[in-house]
């Protein structure tokens, strides 16, 4: 185990994975959670591409002396010495390496002597259920480009693999740095599905509850949270990026620099949508708020009608239920009338109607 490895771990309030206290500045912590690393190399230039799987970092030294593009794609961060043998072999600053390898870190982008460095988070969905965010890290020089992934099986780059076999788009006519906004234009446009899953699914919420279906709060607060966390990555994303368009360094070419302005565009207006579906699930809880509240209404003026329209028949009910003799003088009259019961059913009758009438002349019913 090198000194710069730590089993012990500390856990941060997010799961972060920290070195122990007191540990040297670029420990790598080695996390047993961690998926098995695999290492994937492409390289190309206009004319030819080569592909590879390696698992010694020094079989890069032969793409590596070469003028094309060589692209370094790593994986599952388990084997902490290879991933050691790998910084050292492209010298690759121990502070940037532990940031690729301890997850998860801020979004970021950073300038060093050779390279380039930029954190940032993409997006997934596990199995259908909530979305979540996986770090991803890149570095791009002069010649090489380096991706680090939490995942193996959730492979970000396929397709733009797949871009670079059939010689689609521009990136096999261009610099690393091109490859490296192609990444990063691959992470950012990643969002937008996503974010128009968010936006059905509160509206599907907002018919269920103009529906009358009000047990739908747990969802309703789950998708809002999801929104925010995804808003929150989203604008570290876009900070990083736009830390990117200003920084002067001569493997960012003004080129490159106009690709990644418009993947700012992008940031900016996924950061836009986020802020809109966060207001949406504001106003939906208002909606849902002010239907049961309405409800309620409802309910209490129907109680309250048929609670006033009982108050005269219990007070007749209650005078007519009383006991009295009817042949002393004084008493009730009606007691002792013919048909009398009967008229007494026709008087309610008649009570309860009018009250009606009077509601419905109100506009109360």
């Amino acid at each position: 185990m090198g000194e710069h490895t730590e089993r012990l771990r500390r856990e941060g309030p997010d799961g972060e994975l920290r070195p122990p206290v007191g540990a040297l500045p670029g420990t790598l912590v080695e996390n047993p959670d961690a998926l098995p690393t695999r290492m994937l190399v492409v390289d190309f230039d206009s004319e030819h591409i080569e592909e590879a799987e390696i698992r010694d970092p020094f079989d890069l030294k032969k793409y590596i002396d070469r003028d094309s593009v060589t692209w370094v794609d790593v994986s599952g961060f388990r084997n902490i010495g290879q991933i050691r043998q790998l910084g050292e072999l492209l010298d690759i600053h121990p502070l940037a390496l532990a940031d690729a390898v301890n997850v998860p870190q801020r979004a970021k982008a950073e300038a060093y002597q050779d390279y380039l460095f930029i954190v940032t988070h993409a997006p997934e969905f596990e199995n259908g259920g909530p979305c979540y965010t996986e770090q991803v890290s890149l570095l791009f020089g002069n010649h090489f480009v380096l991706t680090f992934q939490e995942r193996p099986q959730d492979d970000l780059f396929k397709g733009l693999r797949e871009r670079i076999r059939s010689k689609r788009g521009l990136i096999r006519g261009k610099s690393s740095a091109y490859l490296g906004y192609s990444i990063i234009d691959r992470i950012t446009d990643e969002y937008f599905p996503i974010l128009d899953g968010y936006e059905t699914r509160l509206d599907a919420l907002e018919k269920r509850i103009l529906a009358g279906e009000l047990d739908v709060v747990n969802e309703l607060y789950e998708v809002k949270h999801q929104v925010f966390d995804l808003r929150r990555s989203i604008d570290t994303h876009r900070d990083s990026l736009n830390t990117l368009l200003h920084m002067q360094v001569p493997y960012l070419t003004d080129e490159v620099k106009l690709f990644l302005r418009d993947c700012h565009d992008h940031a900016t207006s996924q950061s836009n949508l986020t802020q809109s579906l966060q207001e949406y699930a504001i106003s939906l809880r208002e909606l849902l708020v002010a239907t049961q509240s309405q409800r309620m209404n409802e309910v209490m003026k129907v109680l309250t009608i048929v609670a006033t329209i009982f108050m005269p028949l219990s007070f007749f009910a209650g005078v007519y239920g009383m006991n009295f003799d009817t042949s002393q003088p004084g008493n009730m009259p009606e007691l002792g009338m013919a048909y009398g019961y009967w008229i007494f059913w026709g008087c309610m009758a008649a009570v309860v109607l009018s009250m009606l009438w009077y509601f419905r002349r109100r506009k109360w019913l």
